[in-house]
């Protein structure tokens, strides 16, 4: 079934037969019936002009919705139409509601793809948006995968194939090669499962500027370990990788635009499970810098990872560093489940990133690096234990064990995302595919980011 979009703002612009209809709520939708072409007619009256691209983004999601559900296989939107609405910020919107995680269903019917019908100037736009919607889709369907579909090593051959075909260069290091290569926490994390732990180094290199690091957390499942996780929720931990989600589609998203930049991402990858060769509370480790940590919980896995990432990407000489991790369950007690914590050495830093949040649709928001906190870290047998005696300040803590690690003249950026890396409001639809844009226009607007 095909249709046209037509975009309206007053109740004038209807056609009679829906004047007793409509009041002109934004996203209100009503479908014309003729022998040739539907009509769908869209009311984008704005609500809010401050968050104007998300609206449109909304619009577009909403859009979907509807012709999804009206078994429409085909849209047109005219010139005029066009012009009417802000098109990127639709399409984008439009072509993010076009995902389901189906692939395990017995009885999975193939989907047919909505097709957007648009004048030749407009054509670009719509290929740009589909990149965007094609990159979340890609972390929504790493955070959705099963624990034994993915797992370090098939999450290694995944990023192979992804960036086959572009600039990305992939390097995983696994093995004896984590040891050779000092990736000590990385290895011990992993001890305990029988699929061994590995790091993924992509690098998208087509500028001469200064390069930044991208860490993202790649726990493909996480019980805890020893210190086991309790709950109903446990089978949630498969999106414990949500960092390494949002790092990988960012990175598809900068090769796929073809972004000049020099860019290093790093994926520590790993399964947290208790084993006869799992690592044990009271065990101490010696991170490449020499600086020994002992562990106080096994379930606090993520800092040590991201330590041991953030390590490797100042022995390259990179100075300007964000990690993204699925940290602390302590951070939705704060923020609830809508916006991610972000955490920095430079203030100016955290504020831009708000900025972009909100520009991006991901949201986050600044918290304190209370220093004095830092006291609940102390180890009698080790220069630092990795997790807080104290219950109160969960995230807090984590992001100032993380900033241990970090170089005095080095700028960092600390998201923890734990409580973002589901649909919100309606967490029953999977991932989110939270960081991707959001890691995307860091890049992209890097030399705004970093300098003073």
């Amino acid at each position: 079934m095909k249709a046209k979009l037509i975009f309206y703002k007053e109740k004038k612009e209807l056609p009679d037969q829906l004047q007793g209809r409509s009041v002109c709520d934004f996203g209100e939708m009503f479908q014309c019936y003729d022998e040739h072409i539907d009509s769908i007619y869209v009311c984008h009256a704005q609500s809010n002009k401050l968050y104007d691209e998300l609206e449109w983004e909304k619009l577009g999601n909403m859009c979907y919705t509807f012709i999804e559900k009206n078994h429409i296989t085909s849209v047109e939107i005219d010139e005029g139409n066009c012009a009417k609405i802000n098109l990127a910020d639709f399409l984008e919107g439009f072509y993010k509601a076009d995902y389901k995680f189906d692939r395990y269903l017995s009885a999975n019917m193939e989907r047919k793809e909505v097709s957007v019908k648009l004048p030749k100037q407009f054509k670009d736009t719509a290929i740009d948006a589909k990149k965007i919607a094609e990159a979340v889709h890609v972390a929504r369907d790493i955070c959705n995968e099963p624990a034994n579909k993915l797992y370090p090593a098939s999450f290694a051959d995944y990023l192979n194939q992804l960036f086959k075909q572009t600039d990305v260069e992939v390097e995983i290091i696994g093995g004896k090669d984590l040891n050779e290569k000092e990736f000590y926490a990385v290895e011990t994390v992993g001890k305990g499962s029988e699929y061994e732990p590995c790091v993924a180094v992509l690098t998208l290199k087509n500028s001469d500027g200064n390069p930044v690091a991208l860490v993202g957390k790649g726990i493909t499942f996480d019980s805890g370990g020893v210190n086991v996780k309790t709950g109903n929720a446990i089978a949630e931990m498969k999106m414990d990788l949500g960092g390494a989600a949002a790092v990988t589609g960012a990175m598809k998203l900068l090769a796929d635009k073809n972004i000049k930049c020099h860019v290093k991402a790093i994926l520590p990858m790993a399964v947290n499970v208790s084993g006869a060769s799992a690592y044990l509370p009271s065990d101490v480790i010696e991170f490449r810098d020499g600086t020994t940590v002992e562990v106080g919980n096994t379930d606090a896995e993520g800092r040590l990872v991201i330590a041991d990432a953030i390590l490797y990407a100042q022995s390259l000489e990179i100075n300007r560093i964000i990690d993204i991790a699925t940290l602390t369950g302590n951070v939705g007690q704060a923020l609830g489940l809508k916006t991610a914590a972000i955490f920095s050495n430079d203030i100016n830093l955290s504020d831009k990133l708000y900025k972009f949040g909100q520009k991006s649709g991901d949201s986050v928001w600044p918290m304190p690096l209370e220093k004095e906190y830092k006291q609940y870290l102390h180890s009698q047998v080790a220069d630092i234990s990795n997790m807080s005696s104290h219950q109160f300040a969960g995230s807090i803590t984590a992001a100032l064990f993380i900033e241990h690690f970090v170089k005095e003249n080095t700028k960092w950026l600390h998201i923890d995302m734990a409580n973002t890396s589901k649909i919100f409001p309606d967490a029953a639809l999977g991932a989110s595919g939270f960081g991707t844009k959001l890691l995307y226009e860091f890049v992209v607007q890097q030399e705004e980011l970093w300098n003073d």
